[in-house]
């Protein structure tokens, strides 16, 4: 192998030549193991399914933790920007039309994100790659 790789010293390839020059079956194994070696460089084994062990663990654990820790931030967040809000000196009508907006922007993107999902998880398409 290192002879068809091109590692082999010159000493071994002036010796691997000789015993190769005075046999034949040693060129039959020669031409052999050459179309072999181009067959296997030839090959191409596509993207591999995300059917690994370390994709398990980031699927059960790395994206529970980021919605958990995503979720809590939005709540926290939330709850401090209501109590400031809702403390202010502006007017009532102002609140509730600001509030509004706000919560309806909240109610699409989450009917969106909720779609989406649903989507994602009937899709038969969904590990098929071109």
């Amino acid at each position: 192998m290192r002879y068809l790789d091109g590692e082999a010293s010159p000493e071994e390839r002036a010796l691997i030549d000789a015993a190769v020059a005075s046999s034949t079956e040693l060129q039959r194994e020669l031409v052999l193991f050459r179309s072999m070696k181009n067959d296997l460089h030839a090959m191409n084994f596509g993207l591999a399914n995300d059917q690994s062990v370390w994709g398990a663990v980031h699927r059960r654990i790395t994206r529970r933790l980021g919605w958990i820790m995503l979720i809590a931030g939005f709540a926290i967040s939330g709850v401090y920007g209501s109590y400031l809000y809702f403390s202010s000196a502006i007017g009532a009508w102002e609140k509730l039309a600001t509030a509004a907006i706000g919560l309806g922007i909240l109610f699409l993107f989450g009917t969106v994100i909720y779609e989406r999902r649903k989507e994602w998880r009937t899709d038969p398409y969904r590990n098929v790659y071109r």
